[in-house]
């Protein structure tokens, strides 16, 4: 930040070359026109004013990104809200200055409770993009999700659950979800309308009794 005696400088400098600019004028009487005459001393004064420096690259100091959850170092709320900022543009809390801010691209957090404004580091997607599950797919996770019960969730009881959700719902993928194997990265289709159709018991009135 510069010092007190510099900027005490910067301010005569300004002060005496706006009261030549003026004076000028003055003696060739070309000051009956308030728009030029105010022209002529904004250009002057942008001659002698400092260049606003570029902004800074992206700050690999900032945190990571702590997600929509985090807490807030001030009054320890657990829920905050984000705005992305690009290189150059000032912050909620940043003070009011000429030209562009230093900061790069970043996230600014601020706290639902208390407004305590913080930045953190950009978090692009690092898996492949969202894409549907399939009733096969979901089948698999949900013989996953249980293995460690008591009772084994048989393939076929698990694919009729499969069906009866994704009948109910739209299951994705999220983006940083990293299967163990390449099956799930590429979704398939099915149109098949036999494959399609839940598979279902039969009645119990239809059944054989022994």
């Amino acid at each position: 930040m510069p010092e007190p005696a510099t900027d005490q400088a910067r301010l005569v400098q300004l002060t005496e070359a706006l009261l030549t600019t003026w004076h000028h004028r003055v003696e060739h009487n070309v000051v009956s026109d308030p728009a030029g005459h105010c022209a002529a001393l904004a250009a002057t004064a942008l001659t002698l004013l400092p260049t606003p420096p570029p902004p800074a690259p992206d700050d690999d100091r900032l945190p990571p990104y702590s997600g929509e959850y985090t807490v807030c170092a001030k009054c320890s709320h657990d829920t905050a809200i984000t705005r992305h900022r690009v290189a150059g543009e000032h912050g909620t809390n940043d003070p009011h200055t000429w030209g562009r801010s230093r900061k790069g691209e970043r996230l600014e957090r601020q706290c639902w409770r208390c407004d305590y404004t913080w930045d953190e580091a950009l978090a692009p997607p690092t898996g492949p993009a969202p894409h549907d599950v399939t009733v096969d797919d979901l089948a698999r996770l949900l013989e996953g999700a249980h293995e460690g019960w008591a009772l084994d969730l048989s393939p076929e009881c698990a694919e009729h659950m499969a069906r009866a959700l994704l009948a109910a719902l739209s299951v994705r993928y999220r983006h940083d979800y990293h299967p163990e194997d390449g099956h799930l990265e590429e979704p398939e289709t099915h149109h098949d309308d036999q494959a399609a159709a839940p598979t279902l018991t039969a009645p119990a009135h239809e059944r054989t009794s022994l």
